[in-house]
Order: structure tokens, then sequence, then C-alpha cells
């Protein structure tokens, strides 16, 4: 072998031992759960992964099942798994795997079901976005196909309202919203966002639906109301600072905000920083919420049983985020789930 190929041979050879070692430095070195006045730690998921989608469902009995699926997990996996966790057996279990793998899809309820909307499927830049949607209810063996997005989307989210699936915000040919009939059996066009983005946080609250944060392609503190009865978006009280990948939920008339991350390369990073509304208040202010065990991007995030939870997501940000997905199972204590 000619010198210069021994050369070139042992240079590669010693960059790929420390990529190794830098990929095993991260591994063991994921910021890991910390106790936190005012949270608890349930059950850990089966496996870590993130930008998954979160669902409470409320079974014909009036108990709650938390479902968490799709996303990302290890290295480089695009997830079709599906686990729900039922606090009477105080475990998770796995359920009927999707019908392909997906990640920075959404999930919402509807009559006792989970169904999950877009998302993408591979990970080989650029991303494509889906117009797929399924359903399942916690205790069948399948998964069914709904009726398609009018799109493709991904990094947007999905809430119920009124009987009605509303998608919002995300990666799609539009800023236009849609609305799912379920007694038309169709999706149909509605307002779009005043400000197309993704990775957004939407919330149901006060007869309104609520798109806080997310970014396009940077951060945003925005907050829009939409107002499903006249079909038109206002403007909402910003965040204190802009977020996007964080987790979501409303315990009485309370939206809360936890995490997310700033995506940048450099100077980027998971938000520890955590934020309520009372949409009931006079004045319309964003207060502080004390810091979860551990704080994470990519968990979506849910209200269970009474209490705001906060499942999976990432402790680093960006292409870090492999080297850091979580097993955790956040749950925040307090009065109504809120701050004492």
């Amino acid at each position: 072998m000619p010198h210069w190929l021994r050369v070139i041979a042992v240079v590669v050879g010693a960059l790929v031992v420390g990529a190794a070692l830098v990929v095993v430095a991260l591994l063991a070195t994921a910021p890991a759960p910390q106790e936190r006045d005012e949270w608890t730690l349930g059950p850990e998921l089966p496996m870590a992964f993130g930008e998954l989608a979160t669902v409470s469902v409320t079974r014909d009995d009036g108990t709650e099942v938390l479902v968490v699926l799709s996303g990302l997990s290890g290295l480089a996996r695009v997830a079709d798994d599906v686990f729900a966790y039922d606090s009477a057996s105080g475990a998770w279990s796995r359920g009927p795997s999707l019908p392909a793998p997906r990640h920075h899809a959404s999930a919402a309820a509807l009559d006792g079901a989970v169904v999950l909307s877009g998302g993408a499927e591979g990970l080989a830049p650029p991303w494509a976005g889906s117009r797929d949607v399924w359903r399942w209810e916690p205790g069948d063996t399948e998964w069914y196909a709904m009726p398609p997005l009018p799109e493709e989307r991904y990094g947007h989210r999905m809430v119920e309202f009124g009987g009605r699936l509303y998608v919002v915000g995300g990666h799609g040919e539009t800023a236009d919203s849609y609305v799912f009939d379920p007694a038309l059996d169709t999706w149909a066009a509605a307002a779009p966002i005043p400000e197309m983005r993704d990775h957004l946080s939407v919330v149901v609250a006060g007869e309104r639906i609520w798109a806080i944060g997310g970014r396009g392609p940077q951060n945003t503190a925005r907050v829009d109301i939409y107002d499903p009865d006249t079909d038109r978006w206002g403007p909402g009280p910003p965040l204190p600072e802009p977020t996007s990948g964080a987790a979501e939920g409303v315990l009485g008339g309370r939206i809360y905000v936890i995490g997310g991350e700033d995506a940048s390369t450099l100077g980027g990073g998971v938000i520890d920083r955590h934020w309520m509304l009372d949409t009931r208040a006079e004045e319309l202010r964003w207060e502080p919420v004390p810091p979860p065990p551990l704080a994470v991007h990519g968990a979506d995030g849910t209200v269970f049983e009474g209490r705001m939870v906060v499942v999976g997501g990432a402790g680093r940000h960006g292409a870090l985020s492999p080297s850091a997905w979580a097993r955790a199972f956040q749950l925040l204590d307090g009065v109504d789930g809120g701050v004492p």
C-alpha cells in the first residue's frame, strides 16, 4: 500500500474512533431527572424516545388511559411504537404498532379513540410530511384509516374541540388550518394561522384554540387565538420568551407550556423555563412554573387524571437530541395541577 494511502487510512480510522468515543461519551452523560419540588416521577417509559405524540383517552367507564406513540428513538430510528399507561395497574403496556413509522406527528382523543395525524416517515432530508390519519381505540388490536388530511403536515398540532378535530401549524404547502367533522367524515379548510410555524404548542381553553410559540425557522413568543364560531384568529399575550417543541396542557382554565428548545447549533439548548397563564384572570399574564425533574423538548404534553404530564422527549437540543432521548414520566403536582 502506498504511503499516502496508509496515511489516509490512519486518519479516517482515527476520525471514526473519535466519533465513536464522542457518541459513547454523550450517551453516558445524558441529562437525568432530578428531584424537584411540585413534580413527581411516574413509572418510566418502556423505551427512550422523543418527537412523539401524547394523548389521554377517556373510556366508557370514565377512567383514563395515557397513550404515547410515534417519534424517534436510538440514534436514527423512526418509531411505530404505541405505549399505554393505566394508573390502576401502575404500568405501561404495548399497543398495536402504527401502520407505518412516524415522527413529528400529532395525536388527539375523539369519541374514546386515539387519532394520529401527519408526521414524517423518513430521516433523510428534506423531510416529507404525510397526509395519513389513523384511529385506534384502546383495547382494539389494530389501527384504522380515516380520511386523509388535505395536505401533508408534520411538526403540527391537532386538538379536539366541540366534537371536531382541528389541525394547526406545521410544515405544509399552506398555512391553512383544517377541521374534521365526524358527521361529514371529511376535512375542511379553516382560517390560516396568521404566522406559519412548526413545533408550536396548541391547546383549547376558554372556548378558543390557542397557538403558542413555535418556530419558522426562528423561535417565536407569539400567541394566536382562534374562534371556531367565527373562523377568525386574534392576538394573544406573547410568552415571556420564545420557545418551540414545548409540552402543553390545560387544567381548570390554566394553560401550561413546559420547556422546549432553541434548536440553533450555536447558542441553542433545551429551555429550562416554564410558564402558566390563567385564562380566567382579568389580566392575562404568563407566570413561572417550578422546573420539572428533567427539562426536555419534543415531549408533547397532556392532562391525565387531573395532572399536567410530560412524557419522553430529549434532554439535549437539535442534532444532539438522539444522545439524550428520555424515558421520564413527569407529573406536575399542586392544587388542581397548578402552583399552590
